[in-house]
């Protein structure tokens, strides 16, 4: 970033601190009611409810609208409709799309929302959003992986309880691993080690990458770049090529716990037809897995966690309100975000199970029921990456997989491969 566009960026954030002075002084008078376009991957419905049920629906100086889009075409309809000059006031935005997407944000600016105030009330997670000049967004919820269990399963092999620790998965594949007379995998303990079967290969991965050490992706001085290969600790390989290695293991035949393989249907089928007892996906994807499979009495736990390292994490989906760059009132925008991330508006979509909030102070406060205390547990210990382009990523970490598991490539040249790839993406996004 140029000395000019800091500049510009400073004079632009003290505009908006001066506007939203101005703006919180007219509240009471006879001004004429702002009406602030918001768009988001979030259902109308739940939107709707949550402007009514906190009375932001009922206020007289600001209303808001709202245009619910794919969320695999969030992105590229922002770019589109800000080329003819359309789009939204505010965007909320999948941490995923922020390095695409943050030339046409508005950094918000830390006189206007102190670092101090930032990190105390949004998880950690959060941070992806903060920059030196100040934040992108506001965190508001997040989806974060926890993995379903088959009290069934489990009780007809003697396991009371799902692992704690990766190292225990051993145990559980013995137990829980069956093969018919041909050698064919009729049931395992869990999807792990192949790519095209697996719809969330690259979000375990990652958390596998998180747990071991490595952040993925960190800035640069201004720019981001991969950091797959670094972190090695005394001579020992990166924590990225430690995660592969774990991962695809699990694929290959000549391993002692070999226990899936490409001709296994996708993972979450495979679950809910009860053949896998254990499934990592999102809180979000609960009601999906009830509905498949109504009679199977599924349990909620956390992910596994690495035994040597200190941190206990599970990789989130955060999604945080953006105040778009082209809107011709940013102080409103700033006013309407903060509303959107308030107490009162993540409580009202806590109440719309699974959404979670990604305030602290909720997630303190975690529900009686045990689906409720695992997504807000888990939801406390969410980290992501930076990732430049979600769909090209995917491409690449199921590549990097493949390479292994198929023989075409070393542990070290898939990760290398990999962590090519990835910059090359990064340098696109600059």
């Amino acid at each position: 970033m140029s000395k000019f566009q800091i500049v510009l960026l400073v004079i632009f954030g003290a505009f908006i601190l001066l506007a939203v002075i101005l703006f919180s002084r007219n509240r009471g008078s006879s001004v004429a009611k702002v009406n602030l376009n918001v768009w988001g991957s979030l259902s109308v419905y739940d939107f709707n409810n949550l402007l009514t049920s906190t009375g932001i629906a009922n206020d007289e100086s600001l209303t808001m609208t709202y245009e619910e889009k794919s969320a695999d075409k969030l992105s590229s309809d922002f770019t589109e409709a800000l080329a003819v000059g359309k789009g939204p006031d505010l965007i909320i935005i999948p941490v995923s799309n922020l390095l695409k997407d943050k030339d046409k944000l508005t950094i918000i600016p830390p006189l206007s929302v102190r670092p101090a105030d930032y990190s105390s009330t949004f998880i950690k997670e959060g941070d992806l959003f903060v920059t030196a000049l100040g934040v992108f967004a506001l965190p508001m919820y997040v989806d974060p992986m926890v993995m379903y269990w088959n009290r069934d399963l489990l009780a007809k092999s003697s396991l009371a309880a799902p692992p704690v620790y990766w190292d225990q998965i051993y145990e559980y594949i013995s137990k829980l691993t069956v093969k018919d007379g041909a050698g064919n995998i009729t049931q395992t303990a869990m999807a792990l080690g192949e790519a095209r079967n697996i719809p969330h290969v690259k979000e375990i991965l990652s958390l596998l990458m998180l747990q071991a050490g490595t952040p993925i992706t960190a800035y640069s001085g201004v720019a981001v770049r991969s950091v797959m290969l670094e972190n090695a600790v005394g001579g020992l390989q990166s924590p990225a090529i430690s995660a592969l290695e774990f991962y695809t293991q699990f694929a290959n035949p000549q391993k002692s716990f070999y226990s899936w393989n490409r001709s296994q249907t996708n993972a979450d089928t495979h679950f809910t037809g009860g053949k896998s007892a254990m499934y990592l996906g999102f809180a979000s994807e609960l009601p999906v897995l009830k509905a498949k499979n109504p009679t199977m009495d599924i349990g909620i736990a956390p992910v596994p966690q690495s035994r040597v390292s200190n941190k206990v994490m599970t990789f989130g989906r955060l999604y945080g309100v953006a105040i778009v760059r082209s809107t011709k009132d940013p102080a409103s925008a700033l006013a309407g975000a903060l509303k959107l991330v308030s107490k009162e508006s993540a409580k009202a979509l806590s109440a719309v199970n699974p959404l979670i909030p990604a305030r602290r102070d909720l997630l303190s406060d975690k529900p009686t029921d045990s689906a409720g205390f695992v997504f807000f547990g888990a939801a406390l210990q969410s980290a992501g990456w930076l990732d430049p382009d979600s769909t090209k990523t995917a491409k690449i970490f199921s590549d990097m997989v493949e390479s292994v598991t198929s023989g075409r490539a070393r542990l070290e040249e898939a990760v290398g491969s990999a962590n090519t790839s990835l910059n090359s993406l990064l340098t696109q996004t600059k």
